[in-house]
């Protein structure tokens, strides 16, 4: 395994006397600190594969901010019955935007379910997928 070099900033106090110590105590030192360093060594993180990855991301797609505002006013104003033919129309075509984005996320659920050989319960699990409030 080829060395690599690494900078490792200390306050001046500690630097002077790691500098000032004797080529032996410095050696000691070092490999104490060898020790120290395998000993926090961080395991390497998992990393997605590129499907899991795409998988995700419709996961956790859903409406842009401006279009769920949009579709959070209009259902407002459908509550509170001030909706116009237009408005409902326009509400009519984000709800069916909206399912498709539901859609696409259950299937991709269910692929990464699959991937993995699990069941879709356990990655909603996994996930702490949920219905909520904003329903993008």
């Amino acid at each position: 395994m080829a060395a690599r070099t690494a900078v490792i900033r200390v306050e001046p106090d500690l630097a002077e006397a790691y500098n000032s110590a004797p080529a032996q105590e410095q050696a000691r030192l070092k490999a104490v600190l060898r020790t120290e360093l395998r000993l926090v060594r961080k395991p390497t993180a998992s990393r997605l594969s590129k499907k899991e990855s795409e998988l995700f991301f419709k996961i956790n797609d859903c409406l842009s901010d401006e279009r769920q505002d949009r579709y959070d006013t209009l259902t407002k104003k459908r509550l509170d019955g001030e909706l116009s033919d237009a408005e409902y129309a326009e509400l009519g075509e984000l709800i069916k935007e909206i399912e498709r984005i539901w859609a696409r996320r259950l299937c991709a659920v269910a692929d990464l379910a699959r991937l993995r050989k699990v069941t879709p319960e356990t990655i909603v699990k996994q996930l702490e997928l949920s219905p909520s409030a904003q329903i993008s």
